[in-house]
């Protein structure tokens, strides 16, 4: 199915953000509070400069290194990344702008926008004006911040959706903010480089200055081509890029299992896609026309089909393998502390079988599982093994805690555990910590209990 399902990690992440598919996009609510800034808006511009397009701030050449976030969003700079991606307004809105300006990171400003799979109708007249009313707000709200960059106009919008009055809708959305904001470009975000839907946002959207695109694993290196075959003329970006999506599995047959559960990579494996991503699909489009992107999810999830595929983060503020990655991309070095690596999923085991096995058990029976884990510096390192029904979230949204009682010791690379006494799909998950530097690394192995 598509990604607009995922689509919806973020409220949390659209403090403003993932996702992806089975994401994160609802209405958000909004206060009413005196805002003022000291500081002046940055001068943003997209120019083209030797035939080659530029994102400038201020007059100075700013290449996105952007991360799509629902938390540590001002973390972002620590790691060579200079902008934060939100997804709506929330009650912490200013917060997270106010933040973000004092570290140093700029923030691509996502509005909102109804969705069909909201039950928004492009045909209700009404709605629509009242949509671009709340649009206005917002936008005087904050279109003086400091640490705006540009505004992003929907996530996804168009992802179940065949009406063309939603560009109409959003090229008046994007004319109000050419009109009453000099400084800062707009853009809106397709949930694929779809070539149908970035003709209509230049035929029925022109005032769309950047063109934005999710995409992962397996369709990224396709972007270029559909953007060109369109004729778009203007500058895009890669608005999510990750591991190939939940959504997406069908290509991998061997990853889908009997009873539908989904086998993840590892997070080592993880991370040298986010890096070949970037390397051979973003930074390497620079000179055509490609002016940044922003990875998903920095943060942990709080939605989705698997609540550990795409987060960089754990809920302690622990680094994934992917964030060590990305900095080496970022900025040319690898931090010099790194996370635990756990090369592929074959080095986790489950009674001797890996997860693409179709591991399935009788209730309440006896096993054993094991993991290879190892330190780049030789760090010490803890083991954290948890059994969680699949789909099971915690009251935020995220992974939850597991089942108690069912694995004997869980703090060493081999355990034994009894697996759960009622039928279903489970999730046996490993998290490797090297506590000392707050880096971890995971592998997951999916079961059944008969």
């Amino acid at each position: 199915m598509m990604k607009y399902k995922m689509l919806l990690l973020y409220t949390s992440l659209i403090l403003g953000l993932g996702a992806c598919k089975d994401r994160y996009d609802y209405p958000i609510p909004r206060n009413s509070f005196e805002e003022t800034t000291t500081p002046p808006p940055a001068k943003v511009t997209v120019v083209k400069v030797n035939n080659q397009w530029q994102m400038q701030v201020n007059g100075k050449e700013f290449y996105i290194k952007g991360v799509a976030s629902n938390n540590y969003h001002d973390l972002a700079i620590k790691y060579g990344a200079n902008t934060a991606r939100t997804y709506g307004v929330a009650t912490n809105t200013r917060e997270i702008l106010d933040k973000a300006h004092a570290a140093g990171v700029y923030v691509n400003f996502g509005l909102y926008i109804g969705r069909e799979t909201d039950g928004f109708d492009y045909n209700n007249a009404t709605a629509v004006s009242q949509q671009l009313e709340k649009m206005k707000q917002d936008i005087l709200r904050f279109k003086d911040h400091p640490a705006l960059l540009c505004w992003s106009i929907g996530n996804e919008a168009e992802a179940s959706y065949t009406n063309t009055k939603l560009w109409t809708a959003i090229e008046d959305i994007a004319k109000f903010i050419h009109a009453n904001d000099p400084n800062h470009p707009t853009t809106t975000t397709l949930a694929s480089s779809n070539v149908d839907h970035i003709k209509n946002i230049m035929n029925l959207a022109p005032s769309i200055d950047i063109l934005s695109v999710n995409t992962y694993a397996p369709n990224l290196p396709g972007v270029l081509g559909n953007v060109t075959t369109a004729g778009w003329q203007k500058p895009y970006m890669i608005t999510e890029f990750g591991p190939r999506g939940t959504w997406q599995m069908a290509p991998e047959p061997t990853r889908v299992l009997t009873w539908g559960g989904l086998v993840e990579q590892t997070s080592t494996e993880k991370a040298d896609i986010y890096l070949q991503a970037y390397q051979d699909n973003i930074i390497a489009n620079k000179a055509n026309g490609c002016i940044g992107s922003f990875v998903f999810l920095w943060g942990y999830q709080t939605h989705g089909e698997v609540l550990t595929w795409f987060g960089m983060f754990d809920k302690k503020g622990y680094t994934f393998p992917a964030v060590d990655a990305m900095q080496f991309a970022w900025t040319g070095s690898y931090p010099a502390n790194r996370a635990p690596v756990i090369l592929n999923r074959n080095q986790m085991l489950m009674d001797g079988k890996k997860a693409e096995d179709n591991i399935m058990v009788a209730k309440a029976s006896a096993h054993t599982a094991s993991v290879v884990a190892t330190d780049p510096e030789n760090d010490p390192l803890t083991y954290a093994w948890r059994i969680v029904k699949e789909k099971a979230a915690a009251a935020d949204g995220s992974l939850a805690d597991g089942i108690a009682g069912l694995i004997t010791t869980n703090t060493t690379a081999n355990i034994t555990f009894t697996a759960p006494n009622e039928t279903g799909a489970y999730r046996l998950i490993v998290f490797v910590s090297d506590d000392a530097n707050k880096k971890v690394a995971s592998a997951v192995i999916p079961f059944y209990v008969n």
